[in-house]
């Protein structure tokens, strides 16, 4: 039998039974054609994840203090035994088999693109909730408040014609991609604990000389969360560091500076500032990292990003 060419990175915390639901919808729909890494990120909900990953013959790592999902999907993809990886949430929904072939195929044919599929939006429980499908993002860049700046835009339009088509970025809670690609532009270095990693990755692949791609033949169930928030410490700081991190990574100077001034206003600005001061060092060899392979400005990025939120067709550069 031959070894499976794409591996299912999935973190997760105090998930409860959704994380069997998960992973038996992938082994209904994929068969042992898929590994699937279990990294539980210090769950403290009692359950037995373990023996489920064992179950449905899962790789499994368990971390003792909890890192977040960026650190943990970065572990992942450097624990990944096979060609291509996919990062999916814990409370996913699989609707046809095989979707896992067009996949790899996608990868195969370009090895530098960033894919996500549809998302459709469930309720708990699994039920349709209502809400628009999503069909990938593109990126808001400044706003007046900080937490609506620098971030993913859903698109909820259809894009015309069949197989995968452009888009700035990928959202969804599942993203595939070649491991030693996204390994090669630094992934998802530079973050720490929740929050920011499609933003991050998504504008990475462009700049490196890839692409971000919507897979419009293969839809996956997203249960997305309630009010209560997704299950990490301290996740609103945490998320504030990450907006700061990606724009040092990513932006020069006069870029980067208004999203600083931008986080004063908030209650969690200084201590989201303080945590980027304490780990100003790491973020910066991320940077370094990533700018020894980047091979387009900011601008390149900026205007297909604009492009695309006229709704217009946006192709890469050669």
């Amino acid at each position: 039998m031959s070894l499976p060419a794409l591996t299912a990175v999935i973190c997760f915390a105090n998930e409860g039974e959704e994380v069997e639901i998960t992973v038996q919808g992938l082994r209904d729909t994929c068969g042992d054609d898929i590994d699937i890494l279990l990294i539980n990120d210090a769950s403290d909900d009692g359950r037995d994840y373990e023996t489920v990953a064992d179950r449905y013959g899962c790789r499994y790592l368990l971390n003792e203090n909890q890192i977040g999902p960026a650190h943990s999907r970065h572990k992942g993809a450097s624990w990944a035994k096979t060609e291509n990886v996919i990062f999916l949430d814990a409370h996913m929904r699989f609707y046809e088999r095989g979707w896992h072939i067009i996949v790899n195929e996608m990868i195969a044919q370009n090895p530098t693109t960033l894919f996500c599929t549809k998302s459709k939006p469930l309720k708990p429980g699994g039920e349709p909730s209502g809400a628009p499908t999503g069909h990938g993002a593109s990126m808001i860049f400044m706003a007046d408040d900080f937490n609506a700046a620098l971030k993913p835009d859903w698109n909820i339009y259809p894009l015309e014609g069949a197989g995968p088509a452009y888009v700035p970025c990928v959202l969804g809670g599942n993203y595939a991609v070649n491991r030693d690609f996204f390994l090669s532009i630094g992934g998802y270095r530079g973050l720490h604990r929740y929050g920011g990693e499609e933003a991050l990755i998504s504008i990475k692949t462009w700049l490196a000389g890839g692409n971000c791609q919507l897979i419009r033949d293969v839809e996956i169930g997203h249960i997305y969360r309630d009010g209560r928030g997704a299950p990490w410490k301290d996740k609103v700081k945490y998320f504030h560091f990450n907006k700061l991190a990606t724009a040092e990574i990513l932006f020069d100077a006069q870029e980067r500076a208004p999203y600083f001034k931008l986080l004063d206003a908030l209650p969690e600005g200084k201590s989201a500032k303080q945590v980027f001061d304490s780990r100003r060092s790491f973020v910066h060899g991320a940077r370094k990292v990533f700018q020894s392979v980047k091979r387009h400005p900011m601008a390149y990025f900026h205007e297909l990003n604009d492009a695309f939120r006229h709704k217009e067709s946006i192709t890469p550069k050669a």
